[in-house]
């Protein structure tokens, strides 16, 4: 015969401990004893005890914090470039400074680009830490050149900042059409848009503080930020 258990044993809860436990009325706590929801069992002194395991089993599962990654999701820089390229045909007409690139200059700052949406892409998924920062200092050092670029071509801040604009909103817009693709929910969509946002304002500011070192005369000036904090 098994042995009662103890009135103060931690395994075992009273009427009121359940219901704080649950957060249900005690009601509803003495029917599920009495339908065998929950394990009972009734104290010499008359008193009902609920098992505890019994009732932490009727709790809702966490929700989870982690959201998919892009990959699984599908995406990668090439479906990024494509967002991209038809974003900025669809988008209104272009600059005059843009127009004034000739094939090569587009493809240098195309080429820093593809490097960027690579490295991004790459510290978006990174579930450590170390191996996100590492993608984001890569990003950075990729913004720096881009920045460089653009100021030994003779482009103004604005303009630099303009080129960078032109990047990222395509690339948060297709962000956003992913998870309406994928149906992430509201916390995964957020997060992901979130870190992504934060990230991007890190980048912006690599990219003009390497558009000051080419025409500032600070070529080997640049300092990099520290990578800010773009959890999962």
């Amino acid at each position: 015969m098994p042995a009662v258990p103890s009135t103060k044993d931690p395994g075992w809860v009273t009427l009121t401990e359940a219901c704080q436990l649950l957060g249900v009325s005690p009601s509803t706590i003495r029917r599920w004893g009495d339908t065998g929801m929950v394990r009972t069992y009734v104290t010499p002194g008359g008193h009902r005890r609920f098992s505890r395991a019994g009732l932490e089993a009727l709790l809702p599962e966490p929700s989870s914090t982690t959201r998919p990654s892009l990959t699984e999701l599908g995406e990668t820089p090439g479906r990024m470039a494509r967002g991209y390229r038809r974003a900025a045909e669809g988008g209104p007409t272009r600059t005059p400074w843009v127009v004034g690139l000739d094939d090569e200059q587009r493809e240098r700052f195309r080429g820093f680009g593809r490097g960027i949406v690579t490295a991004l892409l790459a510290a978006l998924d990174a579930a450590d830490p170390r191996e996100r920062d590492a993608h984001l200092r890569e990003a950075q050092d990729a913004c720096s050149e881009y920045g460089r670029l653009a100021g030994r071509e003779g482009l103004a801040s604005a303009a630099t900042a303009d080129l960078f604009l032109r990047f990222r909103r395509p690339f948060l817009a297709e962000l956003a059409a992913l998870a309406r693709r994928r149906e992430l929910d509201a916390g995964a969509t957020t997060s992901l848009i979130d870190d992504a946002t934060v990230a991007l304002d890190d980048l912006l500011l690599a990219t003009l503080r390497g558009w000051e070192a080419a025409t500032h005369g600070g070529e080997h000036a640049i300092e990099r930020s520290t990578p800010s904090n773009t959890g999962s």
